[in-house]
C-alpha cells in the first residue's frame, strides 16, 4: 500500500503557523504594523488590506502564489511565518493580561483595579492630560473618540476592555507599562523621572521636543530662538497643568537661581536651551545684578570724603 510523502519542512512550518494565528484577535490587523511592534524586517507591503488574512486561509502553494501576485519573492513565506509565530507569542501574554484586569474590575469600583493601584504607588495624577503625553496621534484620537482625556480615564477605558478588543502601538506600551509598573518604558510615554514618584513640567516640555518629527527638531537644536508656535501652545497648556511647580520656578528665578538649574533632571543636554527657551516667556527677568561700588579719587580717599 503506497505511503503519503512526508510534507517539507516549510509546509508544515506554515500550517501550524497559520491554523495557530486563525483565532487571534490580530487577524486583520495590517502586517506592517505587525512588524512594527516586532524584532523583524519590515513588511514590505503598507496597505489595510495587506493582513494576515490574506494568506493564512490559503494552502502552502496558494499562499506563495499570493505572495507572488504581490511581486514578493516565496522566501517572504518565511518572514510571514516568523511574523506570525512572534506576533502570537506577544499577544498571548498580553491578552492574559487584559482578562486579568477584566476579572479584577469585575464587580468591583475602577479606582480598585490593579492599574490604578499602580497609578498611585507610582504618584501619577489620574487627571493629568493625555495631549501632554508622547501618545502617538492615532491613539489621542482613539481616546478622544471614546472622550478619554487624562490618564485616570485611559486607565478606567483600558480596564473595561477584553481580550477581544484590539490594540496595538503605544496604547499597549503604555497599557503593559501601566500594569507592570515598567519606569523605563513609562518614561518614553509620560514626564516622569525615573526613581521619583510623579510627573513633571520639564520632562513634559522634553516630551514634546523630541516627539517632533526629525528635521523640525535637528532645525529647532540648532536653533532654539525659534520653536514652532505648536510647541509653545504645548508649553503654556502644560505650564497652566503644573502650576504650583511653575510658581516655585518663578520665585527660584525671582531669587536669583540660574535657569539652568530648571533643567538639571533631564539627562539629554541637547534640550536644555530648548526648554529654557520655551519657559522663558513664562518666567521673570532674572534679578539684575548688583551694582558694582563707585571708586573714590585718591584725594578722596586720603581726606575721608565719600
Amino acid at each position: 500500500m503506497p505511503t503519503t510523502p512526508p510534507l517539507p519542512a516549510e509546509v508544515i512550518a506554515w500550517n501550524k503557523a497559520r491554523q495557530a494565528f486563525a483565532n487571534s484577535i490580530l487577524v486583520e490587523t495590517p502586517l506592517a504594523s505587525l512588524a512594527q511592534d516586532l524584532d523583524v524586517p519590515p513588511w514590505p507591503i503598507v496597505s489595510p488590506d495587506e493582513t494576515p488574512a490574506a494568506y493564512i486561509y490559503l494552502p502552502y502553494n496558494q499562499a506563495i502564489a499570493a505572495l507572488a501576485v504581490r511581486n514578493l519573492p516565496p522566501e517572504q513565506l518565511k518572514l510571514l511565518i516568523t511574523l506570525l509565530n512572534d506576533t502570537n507569542a506577544f499577544d498571548q501574554p498580553f491578552g492574559d493580561m487584559m482578562d486579568d484586569l477584566a476579572g479584577a474590575t469585575d464587580g468591583a469600583s475602577d479606582q480598585a483595579s490593579p492599574l490604578f493601584k499602580n497609578l498611585a504607588k507610582l504618584g501619577l495624577p489620574e487627571d493629568f492630560p493625555l495631549a501632554l503625553s508622547a501618545l502617538s496621534a492615532g491613539t489621542l484620537a482613539l481616546c478622544q473618540n471614546e472622550n478619554v482625556t487624562t490618564l485616570g480615564g485611559f486607565v478606567t477605558f483600558s480596564s473595561r476592555l477584553s481580550q477581544s478588543v484590539i490594540i496595538g502601538g503605544d496604547f499597549r506600551e503604555l497599557l503593559n507599562a501601566l500594569a507592570q509598573k515598567d519606569e523605563t518604558s513609562l518614561a518614553r510615554l509620560l514626564p516622569l523621572r525615573a526613581g521619583y514618584p510623579g510627573l513633571y513640567l520639564p520632562e513634559t516640555i522634553a516630551l514634546a521636543v523630541r516627539a517632533l518629527p526629525d528635521p523640525a527638531r535637528s532645525a529647532l537644536l540648532k536653533n532654539p530662538a525659534a520653536p514652532p508656535a505648536e510647541l509653545r501652545n504645548r508649553t503654556t497648556h502644560a505650564v497652566a497643568y503644573f502650576s504650583t511647580a511653575h510658581a516655585d520656578m518663578r520665585t527660584a528665578i525671582s531669587a536669583g537661581a540660574p535657569p539652568a538649574r530648571l533643567v538639571a533632571d533631564i539627562p539629554d543636554h541637547t534640550l536644555h536651551a530648548v526648554i529654557l527657551e520655551l519657559l522663558r516667556p513664562h518666567l521673570p527677568p532674572p534679578p539684575a545684578p548688583p551694582a558694582p561700588p563707585t571708586k573714590r579719587s585718591f584725594l578722596k580717599r586720603l581726606l575721608g570724603l565719600k
